[in-house]
């Protein structure tokens, strides 16, 4: 079978629709209807001339033919990638695509640099394209073992082996309740762990505990999220107590929505670090984009390394 580009962009339609788990997962990715995406995957099946996958009641599923044809077509855009890689060093231009999975909320934090480091980026590298993904370190960590993420940026609560983490700047969190929150009728020399667990807290979504608070009681939430916005609606909300990072608290300190709980025995620094796969060869654009991304967190990284070795907060994953 001879290839075209329209071939090829079927391919890389059918990779995302495998990778994001069915059609529907699939359309935010894509920018696409779901009735589109058939549409275009009735057209790669009848260009192959066999099925690759059902879909229905037992929701999405690739056959056996779907299997081969998708690792196929990761190992054709890996040489692709490769090519352009190729093509680049010889006209001295960088090409290619770089995916990049980011925890939520850290646009905020006046440490982290990535905004300059993109501006950069795609000011010498004008022919390379961006993805980003915002989700949680757990799905980015997995997402980069498994081949889908070129560059990931999070907190994690533990060293995978499989991948490398180097740190690029640390945040602060606290506990933080509604301005209107009964926990605030307490003279703040008052508030102990015991007052605050007498509240409802929202909580991480981990089946283990995270933060010093439930480490330290063993407590039970009611209302969990693994995001910070998530988070920050429960608080919102006046019925929960729970931690957010100081820097995206802050708007809603300043609007006098939120305000922080006074037990600095319970605050906690969460290290942000630069995640790659350790044993993947990275793209000439992905490289290009790493080394970006450690020179401007290079003196925000050193910071952050002095205040973990010298700080009176207790060190975990966000």
């Amino acid at each position: 079978m001879h290839l075209d580009n329209f071939d090829i962009r079927l391919l890389r339609l059918f990779v995302t629709i495998v990778e994001s788990g069915g059609f529907s997962a699939a359309q935010r990715k894509l920018g696409l209807y779901q009735s589109a995406i058939s549409n275009k995957m009735n057209d790669l099946e009848t260009r192959l001339g066999m099925k690759l996958c059902q879909r229905g009641r037992k929701g999405f599923q690739l056959t056996p033919e779907g299997r081969q044809v998708y690792d196929a077509t990761l190992n054709l855009l890996k040489l692709i990638d490769q090519y352009e890689d190729e093509l680049g060093d010889i006209k001295h231009v960088t090409f290619g695509h770089v995916r990049i999975g980011l925890s939520d909320n850290i646009a905020t934090h006046p440490d982290c640099r990535l905004h300059e480091c993109l501006r950069r980026f795609s000011q010498n590298c004008p022919n390379v394209s961006l993805s980003l993904e915002v989700c949680d370190a757990a799905r980015i960590e997995t997402l980069l073992l498994q081949g889908q993420l070129d560059i990931g940026v999070a907190s994690s609560e533990k060293q995978l082996p499989g991948l490398s983490y180097q740190l690029l700047f640390s945040e602060t969190q606290r506990l933080y309740a509604a301005s209107r929150h009964p926990i605030f009728l307490h003279s703040p020399d008052l508030v102990t762990s015991k007052k605050i667990l007498a509240y409802p807290i929202a909580g991480r979504g981990k089946a283990h505990p995270v933060t010093p608070l439930c480490q330290s009681m063993g407590m039970k939430s009611r209302a969990v999220s693994t995001h910070m916005e998530g988070t920050l609606h429960l608080l919102l909300s006046g019925e929960f107590i729970g931690y957010l990072p100081d820097h995206y608290a802050r708007i809603w300190v300043e609007r006098c929505e939120l305000r922080p709980i006074p037990t600095p025995d319970l605050d906690y620094s969460a290290p942000f670090h630069l995640i790659l796969a350790r044993f993947s060869a990275h793209s000439h654009a992905t490289a290009t984009l790493i080394e970006e991304i450690l020179a401007g967190h290079a003196a925000t990284a050193g910071e952050a390394e002095m205040t973990g070795d010298s700080a009176t907060t207790s060190s975990h994953a966000r």
